[in-house]
């Protein structure tokens, strides 16, 4: 009966990391556009997160308020 030769071991060496990139007008842009893509998603998140202080003890708290205002800075830069 022959022995089965041991897998090899994974390596531990990590990748190489990219190079970072210069911090130029095309990153502000690339970052901006990066934004307004995800805010439909931020905005439905906030409006859920809005909901939960509909007929709560808590409505008009600073967390809502702060909410609330989060959800017309999306509405104001996704526009």
């Amino acid at each position: 009966m022959s022995a089965a030769s041991p897998a090899p071991e994974p390596s531990t060496e990590s990748p190489p990391l990219p190079a970072a990139p210069l911090a130029g007008s095309s990153e502000k842009t690339r970052a901006k556009a990066r934004f307004t893509a995800g805010a439909p998603d931020l905005l439905k998140a906030l409006v859920e997160a809005e909901r939960f202080f509909d007929g709560s003890a808590d409505h008009g708290c600073p967390l809502h308020q702060k909410i609330l205002a989060a959800i017309d800075t999306v509405k104001g830069g996704a526009a």
